[in-house]
């Protein structure tokens, strides 16, 4: 479905297309937001967290941060989050992965977008980042509060999230190993709070030594899982931004 826009949405005025994808039994909702002066821009895949969806603050500002640099970004809900159907119990690694994968095919043939894009994914979302372009060829990626191995962060997890998961999404995790495909990845932006509380920046550290060159870690002192400090923040938005227009820029 193709439904072109231009509305002031909140804090910016954009153009916009709303979409909808059907998964399996699955409805994924998303938007693609297109910067008003450029034809077939670059653009930004987003993947959001484990119990996050396209709406966070962290997304609509990067929606808006972005676009006025003249990037495209598409921002989507996982099923079981948002505006997509599905019972978030039901989610594990394998079908967020076939998610993301639909969503990158309806990006690729989108009239309005380039041919280069990265991936931008916070938490559970830059895992499934890094297991995409395990698979497929991705530009660059920027990853936020990513973990390296997925169970071991259970502990962590409020228990009142925990509950709203069955036992199927960590024994799917398990199924997955980051170690035999990082060292095929290249191009990697790694952000991360030292004082994450539930993806320990250790795990950043450990991601960023297996990937290859170009790579980039950047920490913050004083930032939290998601980053919701004003200044870290911004930051962190103005430098994913950066390195992705370094590495989606023509040559």
């Amino acid at each position: 479905m193709h439904l072109f826009i231009i509305q002031a949405s909140g804090r910016f005025e954009d153009m916009h297309d709303i979409f909808t994808l059907q998964v399996a039994e699955r409805r994924i909702a998303g938007i693609v937001h297109l910067p008003t002066e450029a034809a077939t821009p670059p653009y930004i895949i987003t993947c959001h967290g484990l119990f996050s969806s396209k709406e966070s603050a962290k997304f609509t500002s990067i929606a808006e941060y972005y676009t006025k640099r003249g990037l495209a970004v598409v921002r989507f809900d996982f099923s079981g989050c948002g505006e997509s159907s599905g019972d978030i119990a039901d989610t594990t690694v394998t079908r967020r992965f076939e998610e993301l994968e639909h969503v990158a095919a309806y990006a690729a043939q989108h009239p309005r977008l380039g041919e280069k894009y990265a991936i931008l994914g916070s938490s559970l979302g830059g895992y499934l980042a890094l297991l995409y372009a395990g698979t497929y060829r991705v530009q660059a990626l920027s990853i936020w509060a990513t973990p390296f191995v997925l169970p071991e962060i259970e502990p962590n997890i409020p228990r009142e999230d925990l509950a709203r998961l069955k036992e199927t999404f960590f024994r799917d995790a398990r199924s997955y190993d980051l170690e035999s495909i990082l060292g095929t990845i290249h191009t990697v932006q790694i952000l991360h709070g030292m004082y994450d509380e539930v993806v320990p920046w250790k795990h950043a550290e450990m991601i960023h030594e297996r990937v290859n060159d170009p790579k980039n870690l950047e920490l913050f002192s004083e930032g939290d899982h998601s980053l919701t400090g004003g200044t870290d923040r911004r930051r962190a938005i103005e430098a994913s931004c950066a390195w992705c227009m370094q590495h989606l820029s023509s040559k």
